[in-house]
């Protein structure tokens, strides 16, 4: 065949290939979102948020965050006689992999109860005895981190007028005795980092996020982290949102990863958010720096027993950080045992129907198969009385 004359069969599928490339042009114009699969191109698509991809479009207030109003949360506040919130970040309906994503107020940033004393107490142990394993930091955090304990040191004696006090070098904690002096060139810093006083000052532990200079990607680059969830923080520093999370969060990359990165790159300073995670835990040990996901019965040094359940809940709060425009991450750790859980009987249902209905990599990830038969008979046994949901009961959770 002379080669200067095409086949039909080339035709055909030059054909098809015009077509092709002029619907996907179409498709691009109507779906600007659009985004070629990350096989065809080698790299996670780019969500950088612009007028064409976010709806409506609309900047970040980068420049409000304001504690001028903030009122104290009760005169003459008494942290020593105030419970736990209880938090119960379940429904009595099938689990989903969610964002979980909530407003909140400036005035609830942080949380102070009875457990105050002694977290502070656990944490300067554990500053201490792990230094390795609770504070870790890349050098160009140390601006955003001290942003966030400039903001933290204002709002506490503001909400919390009976513990803390403004100094004029810093901030006096009238609980523990501490009197911090955060002047940049305070002999402070020689043994502490910014993210250490804020743990210190507070229930909560602390991180840093913030953006690559392409503005696109949101990296963790400091924590101070004395309360994690079977995770250890130097093998996060300097890990975007999604080299954290996928591969180790079911379904967190075809649910959940385009959204938060959009979500964190948009965060405004005048509006922060909060979230929930939570997991029946083996242990109610706060320190969990070995991994507690994907276990197996053989790693365990005794078969489980009811004692050892425990509810584990993280109240996450996100706050954009006017200045550096990183983000100020901070994770609020509450520990209960299942038995003070499940006095209510209507958190008990809500409990069962959310554990039975979790999708098999979500049970292997919350390691199901090692508490559920405890569970099961413990729940059993509180709701025997009511008259709802006999039969879940019969078949387990």
């Amino acid at each position: 065949m002379d080669s200067t004359v095409p086949s039909s069969n080339w035709l055909f599928n030059a054909g098809w290939l015009g077509v092709t490339a002029v619907a996907l042009i179409q498709i691009h114009k109507l779906y600007p979102w659009f985004a070629w699969p990350n096989s065809w191109t080698g790299q996670r698509p780019s969500v950088k948020p612009t007028a064409s991809n976010t709806q409506p479009a609309q900047d970040p207030d980068w420049d409000t965050l304001d504690f001028s109003k903030t009122e104290p949360i009760a005169a003459n506040y008494d942290w020593s006689g105030v419970e736990e919130k209880p938090y119960r970040p379940w429904h009595d309906g099938p689990y989903r992999v969610t964002m979980g994503i909530q407003k909140t107020q400036l005035d609830d940033w942080v949380e102070i109860d009875k457990q105050y004393l002694e977290r502070y107490k656990y944490k300067r142990d554990l500053y201490a005895k792990h230094p390795d394993d609770t504070i870790c930091f890349r050098p160009d955090s140390h601006e955003a981190a001290f942003e966030a304990l400039a903001y933290l040191a204002d709002f506490l004696p503001r909400r919390y007028p009976s513990m803390f006090v403004k100094t004029a070098n810093g901030i006096s904690n009238l609980v523990t005795g501490d009197d911090w002096d955060l002047r940049r060139d305070a002999d402070t810093w020689k043994s502490h980092h910014p993210l250490q006083v804020m743990g210190l000052l507070s229930t909560e532990d602390w991180f840093i996020m913030q953006t690559d200079e392409d503005q696109e990607t949101m990296r963790l680059v400091a924590g101070a982290n004395c309360f994690p969830a079977g995770w250890r923080l130097r093998q996060r520093i300097g890990l975007s949102l999604w080299q954290i999370h996928v591969g180790n969060v079911p379904q967190y990359e075809e649910k959940l990863s385009k959204s938060m990165d959009r979500f964190f790159l948009r965060l405004r300073a005048d509006r922060p958010f909060m979230r929930f995670n939570y997991a029946i835990d083996i242990s109610g040990e706060l320190f969990h720096i070995n991994s507690h996901h994907n276990l197996t019965a053989d790693m365990l040094e005794k078969p489980v027993l009811l004692e050892d359940l425990h509810l584990r809940v993280e109240r996450q709060c996100l706050q954009r950080l006017p200045r550096s425009r990183a983000i100020a991450f901070s994770i609020r750790t509450y520990v209960t045992p299942i038995t003070e859980v499940t006095k209510d009987k209507n958190v008990a249902r809500a409990l069962r129907t959310s554990v039975a209905s979790y999708t098999p990599e979500i049970a292997e990830y919350k390691n199901k198969h090692l508490w559920n038969d405890v569970l099961t008979k413990h729940l059993e046994d509180v709701l025997k009385t009511d008259g709802a949901g006999d039969e879940e009961i019969e078949h387990g959770v």
